[in-house]
């Protein structure tokens, strides 16, 4: 097999390969091996032989718009990497949204150097690419990595120790109920891997995955302290035959999502003799993404690495993106340009923010109804409504609410389980206007107080006069808050629970005993979805509503219309009366209360 590297000892001799090498490369030759300046690193030597089964040519290395070399980098170095940006410059860019690549040696690139660069990128959604080692024969070897190609018959593989549940993947995959049986160490470093994640806890040396552990500890580096009670002399806190070098693993792209897995110069406690990051650099990884600091990622990251096969290869900013709901700072950093491991050339998706806001509304207004004593122990809809907030509170957690297909489904579910207790609840009030549920702005307005700063002058939605507006606040964390609007000409016309549905509702102002009111109502929603409303008139009436409840999509947004007819017995009193719009959405319900007066019946 043709070798796609080139070993170099010399310096004078690697910057007179580089040179051929790019002018080789400007003949649009791509066959001439990528020169690599080991020195006396024969560590580096055996880098390049674990390299020789995992790319199977050379590639034209994606590039980035701005390179920026950091610290005392040699003209040969900049030269090797120059056709990895369209310009270069020597000072890191506080902002910006262009993709951007950062040259220089590991001790130089530090947080209080490129720290400002990579929170910006992080906010813009901006790629940033570090090209690094732990000295000049680490970064040039990194550097040469860029130019290959991964050969076709790697696979991908995740071996985490952080999840349980069973994953459907055609990867390679070892959670920590099947960790136990593996010979990782054996599999990691004999096996060609296209992308590989080592996912567990971890800190800047290793990550732990059940009883192996990914090690950082370099054969060659120069012994420093602080490091790991390995530094001491007291051995290594795991079994020996159970670690896993980094180095050894043969992935185009190694994912080290551990905490600290990455840590810069100026934030790292170990020397770079220990370093975890340092040493998947050293091995035949083209790109390494590691944690920058301590973060969260588990399950719903594992997931996202698995699902982005078809990305661009800025994985870093694809777990930084998944992690935003839950850390606002970069969690990752990539070392070298978008791995050959990927193919296709797309942004990928950005991860869609959870609607955790409905989630929360859904769960409260039920916890409202229940904690408050709204609903007494003998309601009928008391036990559907404990069951919903339950599965709630046990359902909303990350591993659910973070992958797309199983967020998607809870979501689905939830909105169903919301729409069939709206239903519920809505023909409850129809059928039994007296059990307590359309005496919702008495019971919860007895439980909470009314800031007269708050209250607005607004047009009444009967009459067009003045009205008021105005919040009404729990006393209590459970008691939900109701938007009041009350007329001195009309009376207390509206009550919405925060979020609940805007009604609206025309009718003639009198009606004949003995025939019908036609009453036309509208429906406008903050969150787009079905509506069950009905219309509520007073028992002594003994009136009929045609029909009791209605469902009303409101779609994309917008006010939709609803017809109910009253129906009137001829001995219906004849006096003024109310009819009530009432409306459930989201187990949030409104009320519009609207006059008209019932007239003598006509005589035959």
């Amino acid at each position: 097999m043709r070798s796609v590297f080139r070993p170099v000892v010399a310096a004078a001799d690697f910057e007179r390969a580089v040179d051929a090498f790019r002018s080789a490369r400007s003949r649009g030759d791509r066959e001439t091996a990528v020169p690599v300046w080991i020195g006396e690193r024969v560590d580096l030597k055996a880098a390049l032989d674990l390299a020789a089964g995992l790319y199977s040519g050379l590639r034209q290395p994606p590039r980035c718009a701005t390179g920026v070399v950091v610290g005392d980098v040699p003209e040969v170095v900049r030269a090797f990497a120059r056709p990895l940006a369209g310009q270069w410059t020597d000072e890191v860019p506080q902002e910006g949204d262009d993709s951007l690549i950062l040259l220089g040696r590991y001790a130089d690139l530090r947080m209080d150097v490129i720290g400002p660069a990579l929170v910006d990128a992080h906010h813009r959604g901006r790629d940033v690419f570090l090209l690094t080692g732990r000295d000049l024969n680490s970064l040039t070897w990194l550097i040469a990595k860029q130019y290959a190609e991964v050969a076709e018959e790697g696979g991908t593989g995740l071996f985490t120790d952080l999840d349980t549940d069973p994953v459907t993947t055609s990867a390679t995959y070892y959670d920590s109920g099947s960790l136990g049986g593996a010979e990782l160490a054996r599999i990691a470093a004999e096996r060609v891997w296209k992308r590989v994640m080592a996912s567990g806890h971890g800190t800047e040396d290793s990550i732990n995955l059940g009883a192996h552990t990914v090690c950082g500890l370099s054969p060659v580096a120069a012994p420093g302290q602080p490091g790991p009670t390995c530094s001491y002399g007291r051995g290594c806190y795991k079994p020996e035959d159970k670690l896993v070098p980094a180095h050894r693993i043969r992935a185009a792209e190694l994912v080290l999502s551990g905490c600290d897995s990455g840590a810069l110069a100026d934030l790292a406690t170990y020397g770079p003799r220990y370093q975890l990051l340092l040493n998947g650099i050293d091995g035949p990884a083209q790109t390494v993404v590691a944690g920058l600091s301590m973060h969260q990622s588990a399950r719903v990251e594992n997931l996202v690495w698995l699902e982005s096969a078809d990305g661009s290869g800025s994985t870093a900013r694809l777990l930084n993106a998944s992690l935003q709901n839950m850390h606002p700072y970069p969690s990752f950093i990539q070392v070298g340009v978008a791995s050959s491991a990927y193919r296709g050339t797309r942004r990928p998706a950005p991860v869609q923010d959870v609607p955790a806001g409905l989630i929360r509304d859904i769960s409260a207004r039920a916890r409202g109804f229940l904690m408050t004593g709204m609903l007494p122990a003998a309601h009928p809809l008391r036990k559907r409504f404990e069951e919903l907030a339950e599965r709630i509170e046990t359902t909303a957690v990350r591993p659910v609410m973070g992958p797309a297909a199983e967020r998607s489904a809870f979501l689905a579910s939830l909105a169903e389980e919301a729409r069939s207790l709206d239903r519920a609840t809505a023909v409850r009030m129809a059928e039994r206007p007296d059990d307590g549920l359309a005496e919702f702005p008495r019971f919860f307005g007895d439980r909470s107080t009314v800031s007269p700063s708050e209250a607005t002058v607004t047009p009444c939605v009967l009459c067009g006069r003045p009205a008021w507006q105005y919040p009404r606040r729990g006393f209590t964390a459970r008691v939900p808050l109701t938007t009041a609007h009350v007329c001195l000409s009309c009376g207390p016309v509206g009550y919405t629970m925060e979020g609940g549905a805007r009604l609206g509702a025309q009718a003639t102002a009198t009606v004949d005993a003995g025939s019908a009111l036609r009453i036309e109502a509208s429906v406008d929603t903050e969150r787009p979805g079905p509506v069950q409303v009905g219309v509520l008139v007073p028992w002594s009436l003994a009136a009929t509503v045609s029909p009791p409840v209605q469902e009303v999509d409101t779609g994309r947004g917008g006010r939709r219309g609803v017809v109910f007819e009253v129906s009137l017995p001829a001995a219906a009193a004849p006096q003024e009366h109310h009819f009530t719009v009432f409306g459930v959405q989201d187990l949030a319900l409104s009320l519009l209360r609207c006059p008209f007066a019932v007239l003598p019946a006509k005589e035959a």
